[in-house]
């Protein structure tokens, strides 16, 4: 594998909840990428779904 290539991925793990999202992903080298998210419908943070909200103002 050349060093600026992605590894490949040979598993995914992908578990909701009512409290969220959670992702695992195996790539080929043996490693373990995790992250979270917010449930379906809900957005990351309080007030992304104002009509007045604007993200280059925080």
């Amino acid at each position: 594998m050349i060093h600026d290539q992605e590894p490949e991925v040979v598993a995914v793990w992908h578990t909701a909840s009512a409290i969220g999202r959670h992702f695992e992903e195996l790539p080929a080298d043996g490693t373990v990428y995790t992250w979270a998210g917010p449930p379906l419908g809900e957005t990351h943070c309080p007030g992304e779904d104002a009509p007045d909200y604007n993200p280059t103002s925080l």
